[in-house]
């Protein structure tokens, strides 16, 4: 099971890589890790749910180390920075949002 595992991979990753340099191609655009990423949204590789969870948890983070906001402060801070409903932020902190695949 493994070695499909590996197999698969393997091939995504080829098959990313051509897909990517002709997206930079036809975009005029320099190959970098800014543009695989927005490549990747692009083609609807990373659901735009996990992009949310993802920069709302490490907004949240920041937000409490920088200016030690209290937990509600920062949940009214990205509401209205990411104009979604701050039961949304609190449901994204309260189930994880890390980005690493795993709910919490």
């Amino acid at each position: 099971m493994e070695n499909n595992r590996k197999h698969l991979i393997d091939r995504f990753q080829v098959h990313l890589g051509e897909r990517y340099g002709a997206w930079c191609e036809r975009h005029g655009l320099q190959k970098s890790d800014e543009h695989l990423v927005t490549f990747m949204i692009d083609q609807d590789l990373i659901p735009f749910a996990q992009l949310q969870r993802f920069a709302v948890s490490n907004e949240f983070e920041k937000l409490n180390q920088a200016a030690g906001y209290h937990k509600t402060q920062s949940v009214t801070t990205l509401a209205h920075r990411f104009n979604i409903s701050e039961r949304t932020v609190w449901n994204i902190l309260k189930h994880g949002g890390t980005g690493n695949g795993k709910q919490h």
